[in-house]
Formats: structure tokens, C-alpha cells, sequence
């Protein structure tokens, strides 16, 4: 007879059954390590009724007492078996409920009982049964080491704490081998429930932050003010009113001026924008380098210092896994969270959480254009994307990311000339208010605010196009509409060509990037190790599919800024020296230079003339330099005084690619030094580099229809050279950083331009998003075992399917198992009951992104 289980998913902290199944498919439920389990579980399961948490949150504890250990929490809307109930000694009536295989007491009035009956294991109904007239059962290991603290030499704190190193572990038990429950990040504040020396020596708090508890050391928190604990203000969860948070009571005074005024600061979050930007010991050029961070890289933002040329920003980063601190020039961060100073007239903040009350600021008066035609949603498009008190130049309410919500309540027009919608949204838990550029949202589909058709001329060139591109060419051509359009049909599926430049090493990302931006296939992310495969050099990792996705699609870039990625970039005579100057101003190429020969030139009337000669756009030229040396021009490419190629430059590092043992720069160096006439080779001033490094851009790509900076990164026109092949830089986002500098030189003017647009066929039908999340990708066990055999094959983390031979006799197996990653959960270890034949067991290990590998175990009894 085949016997039946249950299937259960996680959802929250809700369980599902989702379907029956034969108890020969069964798996582990991985609820020991939070995995939301995906796997099926041999059970024996009986009906009791259910129940829904009505408390925001609450105490589930180990006995029905309100003094006892807290064993977990629950949240409003919770789904819960009921087990039983009885009547505490403080006079209250409990429920005993089981969430998965968590098993606790909660206060009767804080969970509503519905009709809903439920299937759960039936060992934890003779539990709960057998529990009832036997001693309080055991708290969880996270309860019973908290009481160890408290009474084995230590004590229970009232004190609030703000954490001191950044990505530090709260533990589920006192011990560095505990499981992770979450990670804190600087200056998070949290609340110490417990402290006292566990058993490997070290001193440990218990904290709580939010509605999670765990453990911390006690060198990684700084203590606060002691938290008065007066007992009319002891509300917990079980006897506060509904919908105030745990730990609303608790109090952390601050010192004031004498105005009564407290004054934190709230730090920051931000990304870095630019390659090599130097982190220096102090607000100013003449600091100390510390350090030097590429695009891509998270920094935490701790204010915001005015020097006499700049602003800088004094961050804290982790570069291969050393914490730095320093200060970074502010052009050089894309701010996602502002630093704030936060200040209140009250002397005391109330909650671990809680955020001060932000200034009075006044509400700036803008003129309407009328309300959009209804309410309408959006979402937000971009990482860090500032939420303005009013439009243009308003003070930030916050900032959000790609796929927040909003929704639209009424349009206006800025002082920039840019459209701009006054939002309503959610964060943090509070409704707020404010106004964003219209160009940074994504109106929902069947909302999207048409603009208004342009002239016969300019419909007639994007007729072509996916009907996914024209809104937001016709509102840039309704701004300018001297620009022409082309629409360039690849004649490529879409599926085909980002699977073509997916090829692990053809795009490339700082390897310091967040996780998300990286590439998990074999050949670029070695999950044993947990480490990222380097390129070019060992400054840079292969870019991830999702990030890829979000660069090659065009309508990620039609907007003011991003349009210039696909500028025709051909020399045309209305290109001036002027224009090319305020692509330099503030570089090092903004004024003469002397060159090695003794002549003297200025940088912007060099590319005007080289452009000129060459058909190439000076802006291509001035804007590639930059992009190649950096706006300081402190590479060793154009140096002149690298040892064996002292006076030689490569202004565009043509040819500087790691390979044969040597790095990028020194084979870019090699190519400068060596000899031809059609580039003007050997560069041995800079002069010649600018124009055999013109040159070689008009006739290899320019002259092959690889004329916009979008052709030049994905080649997916220029078919001589062979498709996808055929690029000019690897880096993922050199195209969108170079638009950004060609913009510069048009400010103020309207040209008459003209824009490339491509197209595939099967594009999605929205825009890829970029991804945001930095959470770790790693899946894989680091070791497995079963108890009474060996399994076979050898484990391996990349093998997940095993078998295991058992004696006769052998009526249970243990299974062990750890996780590469610490961020990574596993689930499905323990004890469990075998029977003679075959029996097949699972585990699964749930990286830090929700990604899940099942490892499947079959034993032979």
C-alpha cells in the first residue's frame, strides 16, 4: 500500500497545503533554517482547527505564561494550527498552535478562530497532548541560551545599542557555528535584551531589531543610553493595543542643546559611479589615498563635507574584505540613501527602530498643469531614484528603486522643462507624498500617458519600431523636435542575441559590484569557494544575465540622458570646439597640454580637428578618453613613464586587453609602440595617439555601421566582423556612462541630431529592470553525510543526486549538512525513520537570494 503525505509551502509565515503526495516522492521540510520549503516530507498527518494572528505581532512562547521564554514571533494575518488550550497561571487563556514544526504558547485574544481545519503531523498533536499534564516544555535553543546569559554570570538588560561593523551576523544561538537569523548593517540600532559570557568565552547580547531576536557579540554593538523599563510602560505584544510594533515602549534618551533639539545622524546608501575613484583620508585632494573603488561598488554614507573646489562624501566600503573608511569626491556616488540629519524637539525616541520626526520644511508652491485624467499607478524606474517635496530642486522625501509603487495623482511641469507627477506611496510602513520625474516611472499598463503624436515626418520614422518604444521617442521629439530618428531592424531574436553576449567574460562589471550584477554560471562563480572567477587583469567579474538584459534594452535609455547612446556619431560640422570644452571642464584635458615633442595644444580643438580629418564625431573621441583614463588622467596608459615605454600613450587603449601573463595596460603600451603607417604608429606623443586612435575608431567601427556608442558595446549590426564579437570595451556600462558625458556638450542647444534606434524581434513586452539585490547566490553544501554509510558518489557540492547502502537492522538515518555560504540556509537534516527497500530523502540548501538547490539522498535498507 503506497501511504500519503503532505506537500507544504511557505509563504511568509503562512503554510499551505498544496497537495497530497506519494510518501515515496516526500521530502524534508526545511523549517530548522527558514527555507521556504519547496521540498515534500514524510508525514503521518491528522486535522485540528486553525486560527488568524489579529495582533500586529506577537510572543509565542515556550509555557502559557507570560514570563516565559520567548520561543518565536507571529505577525498579523499569520495562519496557525490550534493544538490546544488551557488556562495559564497568570490567570490568562493560552493556545497552544504549531507554525511548520514551531511549536509555542500565545495569548488566546491575540489569534481569531476560524472554521478551517488543517493537517499537521500527528506527532505534534500527542505532543501537545502529552504536554499538558507534564512540566513546561524546553524553550528553543535561541530562549535557553538567552537564559543562560541572564543567569549563568550575566543579566537582563534594558539598554538600546547601534551596531558597529558593517554586515555583522545575528545569530540564532550564542556560538559562532549558529545559524544566521539576519544581517545588520553600521549604525542599525537595536534593542539588548540579555547579555552575559556564552561558552566559548566571548561576551554575547541578545538583541532584537524589529520583530527578529537573536544573538551578537558584544564588541560588534555599541551600547546607548540605558532604556528605562518602568513597569506602567511594559507593554508587550500581549496586552498593548493592536497595531502598535514590539518595542514600542522601550526608551533611549539622548543628550540635547539647549534648545531642547536632538540632533542623529541616519546614515546613508550609495553606489559608486566611475572607474579607479580614489577613496582619500580626507575631505581633499592633498588626503592620502586609502583606497580605490569602481562602478558598481555599495558604499555607506556617514555625511557630506564642503571642501573649497568640491563636495566630498565621507563613506565606509569593504574591499576584498577589509573594511575602509575615507572620504570620496560627491560626483564620483549615486546616492540611494540620503544621509540625514534627523532632528526633534523631544528628548526622548521611542522604540529601538523608531526614526525621529524630520524637520519642518516648508511646502514649495509649484503651477499646475491640472491633475493627470484620474489616479493612476506607476512604478518606479532606476535604483536611488530621489522623491522630491517639489519638483526640480525640492527637498528629498526619500529615495526608491526600480519597481516601487505609486501612484500618480496629479502632473506638473518643472523648471527644467521635464514633466514631473505628483506621487502618493508607501514606505517604511507610512504613507507618504512628493514628486518624481516623469522619465524615472513606469506607468502601469493600460495608463501609460500618451504623448502627443509628432509630425508626419517623425511618425513615419519609427513606424517600424515595437509599439513598446514610441511614447517615449514622441515625448522626446514633442521637446526636440529638430532630432531625427532611424529605426535599425538587427533582424535578431531577442532571446538569441542576449544569450550571445550572456557568454561568460564578453561583458564584464567591477568584480566589487553587488551580487545580482554578477554572473552565477560555472564558468564565472566557483560556489565552492564562494568566490567570483576575476577578469582582465582581476579587477573585474563576468555581468549577470539581468544586468545585461537591462543594458542591451533600448528602452532602458529613451530619455534626455540615454538617448545619446545611440547618437549617429559621424563628424558633422556643426560639432565646435566649444561643445567639446564642456565635455572636458573639470578633467584633465579641460585646457593646453605640452606635449612630448615641445608643441603645445589644447584637448578640445584636438578633437575637433582629428574628428574633422578622420569623420569621426569629437564628441566620440573626447568622451572615449575619457571613459578609457578617467576624468584625472592618472592612467599609465598615457603616463609616458611606464619603464621600457617611457614617451609612448594610448589615449584610447587600442589593443590593452589582458592576455599572455601581461596586463591591460602594458599590451596597450605594446600596441602604442609599435610601428605602422595607417595609424600613425609608433604614438610617441600624445598628438599621434588622439589621431591613429581616431582613425582606427573611423574605419573600424564608425565606417562599419558600428556608429553609436550602443553599436560599439553590443555589435549586432556589423556582420564583417562577425556578430557579438566585434567590441569595442567590455564593461557592461561604458556605453550609458559615455551618453551621460555627450549630453554635456549639447546643453544649451538643440541641434539638429540624429539617433540610431535598434530593434529586435520577441522583445519582451516591458523593459528589463536592473537588478538591485546584493544577496548572496551561493547554494551549494559544503559538506553531507549520512549516518551508517557512505554515500556514492563522493560528495561533491556540485553533485545533488546520491545513494546510500544501509545495514538490514538500521531503522533511522541521520543526515548532516552545512552550507557553503554562511548567508545560506540549510534544510531537511535530522533524524528520520527508514524502511526496508528503498527510501528517498531530500535536502536543500536556500542561498541569502531565495535561490534553492535540492540535493536528493536515496538509501538502501
Amino acid at each position: 500500500m503506497i501511504k500519503t503525505g503532505v506537500l507544504i509551502y511557505l509563504k511568509g509565515n503562512r503554510y499551505i497545503m498544496k497537495r497530497r503526495i506519494a510518501m515515496g516522492m516526500a521530502a524534508a521540510i526545511l523549517l530548522s533554517s527558514g527555507i521556504a520549503a519547496a521540498f515534500p516530507v514524510q508525514v503521518h498527518s491528522m486535522t485540528v482547527s486553525s486560527g488568524t494572528v489579529k495582533a500586529k505581532s506577537g510572543f509565542v512562547r515556550a509555557a502559557a505564561s507570560t514570563s516565559s521564554a520567548v520561543s518565536f514571533c507571529v505577525s498579523s494575518g499569520n495562519e496557525v494550527a490550534i493544538l490546544g488550550e488551557e488556562k495559564g497561571k497568570d490567570g490568562n487563556t493560552w493556545l497552544k498552535i504549531a507554525v511548520g514544526t514551531s511549536v509555542g504558547y500565545i495569548r488566546s485574544d491575540l489569534v481569531s478562530k476560524t472554521k478551517k481545519q488543517v493537517k499537521v503531523s500527528d506527532s505534534l498533536v500527542k505532543n501537545a497532548k502529552a504536554s499538558s499534564s507534564a512540566p513546561a516544555p524546553a524553550a528553543t535553543p535561541a530562549a535557553s541560551t538567552a537564559a543562560s546569559l541572564a543567569t549563568a554570570g550575566g543579566q537582563i538588560t534594558g539598554k538600546a545599542g547601534m551596531v558597529s561593523g558593517t554586515s555583522v551576523r545575528m545569530r540564532k544561538n550564542a556560538t559562532q557555528s549558529s545559524g544566521v537569523v539576519t544581517y545588520l548593517n553600521l549604525g542599525d540600532l537595536v534593542s539588548i535584551l540579555a547579555e552575559g559570557k556564552a561558552s566559548d568565552g566571548q561576551i554575547w547580547y541578545q538583541v532584537r531589531k524589529g520583530d527578529q531576536t537573536g544573538f551578537v557579540r558584544s564588541d560588534l554593538i555599541r551600547k546607548s543610553e540605558t532604556v528605562e523599563k518602568k513597569a506602567d510602560d511594559a507593554q508587550t505584544s500581549e496586552n498593548k493595543p493592536e497595531g502598535t510594533e514590539q518595542g514600542d515602549t522601550e526608551k533611549k534618551t539622548e543628550t540635547a542643546d539647549a534648545s531642547g533639539t536632538v540632533r542623529t545622524i541616519e546614515p546613508g546608501a550609495g553606489i559608486v559611479k566611475g572607474n579607479n575613484v580614489r577613496i582619500r583620508s580626507s575631505a581633499s585632494t592633498a588626503g592620502d589615498i586609502v583606497g580605490t573603488v569602481n562602478t558598481g561598488i555599495g558604499l555607506k554614507l556617514l555625511g557630506v563635507e564642503k571642501a573649497a573646489d568640491r563636495e566630498w562624501v565621507k563613506i565606509e566600503a569593504t574591499l576584498d574584505g577589509k573594511e575602509v573608511s575615507g572620504y570620496i569626491a560627491r560626483d564620483y556616488v549615486t546616492v540611494t540613501k540620503e544621509v540625514k540629519e534627523v532632528m526633534q524637539t523631544t528628548r526622548t525616541i521611542i522604540g529601538s527602530d523608531a526614526a525621529a520626526s524630520p524637520p519642518e520644511e516648508k511646502e514649495k508652491v509649484v503651477s499646475d498643469t491640472g491633475p493627470a485624467s484620474d489616479s493612476s499607478s506607476a512604478s518606479i524606474k532606476g535604483v536611488g531614484v530621489r522623491i522630491r517635496q517639489a519638483p526640480v530642486d525640492g527637498g528629498i522625501v526619500c529615495q526608491l528603486s526600480t519597481g516601487h509603487p505609486l501612484t500618480i495623482t496629479k502632473e506638473t511641469s518643472g523648471s527644467d522643462n521635464y514633466t514631473w507627477y505628483q506621487v502618493s506611496f508607501s514606505y517604511l510602513g507610512s504613507e507618504r507624498t512628493g514628486y518624481v520625474r516623469s522619465d524615472l516611472t513606469v506607468r502601469a499598463e493600460g495608463e501609460i500617458g500618451e504623448a502627443p503624436v509628432g509630425s508626419e515626418d517623425f511618425e513615419e520614422s519609427i513606424e517600424s519600431l515595437p509599439d513598446s518604444y514610441k511614447n517615449s521617442l514622441r515625448t522626446i521629439h514633442s521637446k526636440h523636435p529638430n532630432w531625427k530618428f532611424e529605426a535599425v531592424d538587427t533582424g535578431l531574436e531577442w532571446a538569441d542575441a542576449l544569450k550571445a553576449e550572456c557568454s561568460v567574460g564578453k561583458n564584464l562589471v567591477s568584480k566589487n559590484s553587488i551580487a545580482s550584477w554578477k554572473s552565477t554560471a560555472p564558468q564565472a562563480y566557483n560556489q565552492s569557494t564562494n568566490q567570483w572567477y576575476t577578469f582582465d587583469g582581476g579587477s573585474w567579474a563576468s555581468a549577470s544575465p539581468e544586468l545585461i538584459a537591462y543594458y542591451m534594452d533600448p528602452r532602458n535609455f529613451l530619455n534626455e540622458s540615454g538617448i545619446y547612446m545611440f547618437e549617429k556619431l559621424d563628424y558633422s560640422a556643426t560639432q565646435t570646439t566649444g561643445s567639446v570644452s564642456k565635455m572636458l571642464t573639470g578633467t584633465f584635458m579641460s585646457g593646453e597640454v605640452s606635449d612630448s615633442d615641445g608643441s603645445v595644444f589644447s584637448y578640445a580643438e584636438k578633437f575637433r580637428q582629428v574628428g574633422e580629418e578622420t569623420g569621426v564625431s569629437p564628441y566620440l573621441l573626447a568622451g572615449r578618453a575619457l571613459q578609457e583614463q578617467g576624468v584625472a588622467g592618472n592612467s599609465k596608459s598615457i603616463a609616458g613613464n611606464v619603464p621600457g615605454y617611457e614617451g609612448y600613450f594610448n589615449f584610447f587603449n587600442i589593443g590593452a586587453y589582458a592576455y599572455s601573463g601581461r596586463s591591460a595596460t602594458l599590451n596597450g603600451l605594446i600596441y602604442a609602440k609599435g610601428s605602422d603607417e595607417e595609424y600613425g604608429r609608433p604614438w610617441n606623443t600624445r598628438a599621434k595617439s588622439i589621431y591613429g586612435g581616431g582613425k582606427y575608431l573611423s574605419e573600424k567601427f564608425v565606417s562599419k555601421g558600428q556608429n553609436t556608442l550602443y553599436f560599439q558595446k553590443f555589435n549586432v549590426v556589423n556582420r564583417e566582423n562577425t556578430l557579438y564579437s566585434h567590441q569595442y570595451m567590455s564593461n557592461i556600462q561604458a556605453a550609458s556612462s559615455e551618453s551621460s558625458r555627450l549630453q554635456l556638450a549639447y546643453l544649451g542647444d538643440d541641434e539638429e541630431l540624429t539617433f540610431r534606434i535598434p530593434f529586435y524581434h520577441g522583445m519582451p513586452s516591458g523593459q528589463c529592470a536592473k537588478p538591485v539585490s546584493d544577496s548572496n547566490p551561493n547554494t551549494y553544501l559544503a559538506s553531507l553525510s549520512v549516518s551508517g554509510g557512505e554515500l556514492s558518489p563522493a560528495f561533491s557540492g556540485v553533485t545533488d543526486r546520491y545513494t546510500v547502502t544501509v545495514s538490514p537492522d538500521q531503522e533511522t538515518v541521520e543526515i548532516k549538512a552545512a552550507a557553503v555560504s554562511p548567508s545560506s540556509s540549510v534544510g531537511g537534516t535530522g533524524v528520520y525513520p527508514i524502511n526496508p527497500g528503498t527510501n528517498t530523502l531530500y535536502v536543500g540548501c536556500k542561498a541569502q537570494n531565495g535561490a534553492i538547490k535540492a540535493y536528493t539522498i536515496t538509501v538502501y535498507r
